[in-house]
């Protein structure tokens, strides 16, 4: 018995010890990248710098606040939500209710603040950036023009909205009562922050359902992923309204989804979320349940990286395959719920490997490498 304490007292401090030693890279979510091929990372409670050569500054804390008078340290350190950047460089980031604009110069001097919102307002008002508003912002894009597309409250408009709006045609395949529990609407901020909540050439609301990441296509369209029972890549032209599916089978399965690659008419998915277009106008998006990277592209779908082992039915109805870690050869690398990617000016994509605290590259020539941790 004395030998066995002796053990145990030994055990206990190195696992405290093993406890205290902090993440660098905590719960990465969002990644955006900029014209040097800096990675700019929204991690809990603040936004990560990353050099090309893996350096990490923390700018909550290592970030230089020349007018600390608009924005200091300690409105760094939040949790945000959104994280987009436009041909400038700009960083535009959202905690959920107000967008701010950043820059970060190449000595980490921080610029900028409150960009559109009111804290502590959350109602949805059109107009310039000194009085427009947001109540709930659900995800953010940018085009090549610098216009932001967000996805905000569709319940704050529901009442004026009524029935004059466009939403996918396979809406009427949900549960009734799940029609319009995850409706947003979409909003346009332009490059001198005027913002409008964006309508059809008839005059008709945009309302996608389960909207869980977008991006503009350049197209004048909004690729959209969407989670749930819509389970799809979707696609908005913002001047007729018109929905088309990219990929997937909306609301085709209610549970006991399956993965199915190929030809994107026949394919289905699990969990799509961050969505974003490579070069050549490919769709690249991660699925959070699958632990994957996707493409779609040339009318066929298929799994960039990630090959986790897919639970059954019986053990998890919503889908869901395991985690894990581990680099190498595309289809045998590991993650755990990736979210947020961006390309580099190398044709390398980074990846927020979310629960495994660390940022993951997946390079031209198929290899996935831990790139930060």
């Amino acid at each position: 018995m004395v030998k066995m304490l002796a053990l145990v007292a030994c055990v206990i401090p190195r696992a405290a010890t093993a406890q205290t030693v902090p993440v660098a890279i905590p719960n990465p979510v969002h990644l955006v990248i900029d014209s040097k091929d800096n990675l700019f990372v929204a991690v809990n409670y603040g936004i990560l710098k990353i050099t090309p050569a893996g350096k990490i500054v923390e700018l909550r804390k290592e970030g230089v606040y020349p007018d600390e008078r608009r924005f200091d340290k300690r409105s760094m350190d939040r949790r945000w939500t959104n994280l987009v950047i436009d041909s400038k460089d700009n960083l535009y980031a959202s905690d959920g209710h107000e967008l701010y604009k950043l820059g970060v110069s190449d000595d980490n001097r921080v610029s900028g603040g409150l960009y559109i919102g009111k804290i502590g307002s959350y109602q949805i008002v059109d107009g310039p950036a000194g009085s427009a508003n947001f109540n709930d912002i659900g995800r953010l894009a940018v085009d090549r023009d610098d216009n932001i597309y967000v996805a905000d409250s569709y319940f704050k408009l529901a009442e004026l909205i009524d029935s004059n709006y466009v939403t996918d045609d396979y809406i009427k395949k949900a549960p009734k009562d799940r029609n319009r529990q995850n409706y947003r609407v979409l909003r346009k901020v332009d490059p001198n922050g005027n913002v409008t909540t964006l309508k059809t050439a008839t005059g008709k609301y945009l309302v996608p359902n389960s909207l869980s990441g977008m991006a503009a296509d350049g197209r004048g369209g909004i690729v959209f992923a969407a989670s749930g029972f819509n389970r799809s890549i979707q696609r908005i032209d913002l001047t007729s309204g018109a929905f088309t599916v990219a990929a997937g089978q909306p609301y085709s399965r209610l549970w006991c989804p399956v993965y199915a690659q190929g030809e994107a008419g026949k394919a289905e998915l699990v969990e799509p979320e961050t969505v974003i277009l490579d070069r050549q106008g490919g769709i690249v998006f991660a699925d959070g349940r699958l632990h994957r990277i996707i493409r779609v592209a040339g009318g066929r779908v298929a799994t960039l990286a990630g090959n986790s082992i897919i639970d059954p039915c019986a053990q998890n109805i919503g889908g869901r395959a395991q985690e894990g870690n581990r680099d190498g050869k595309a289809l045998t690398a590991l993650f755990n719920f990736p979210k947020g990617m961006a390309y580099d000016s190398k044709g390398n994509l980074f990846i927020a490997d979310m629960n495994n605290s660390s940022i993951r590259k997946l390079a031209p020539d198929g290899t996935v490498t831990t790139f930060a941790k």
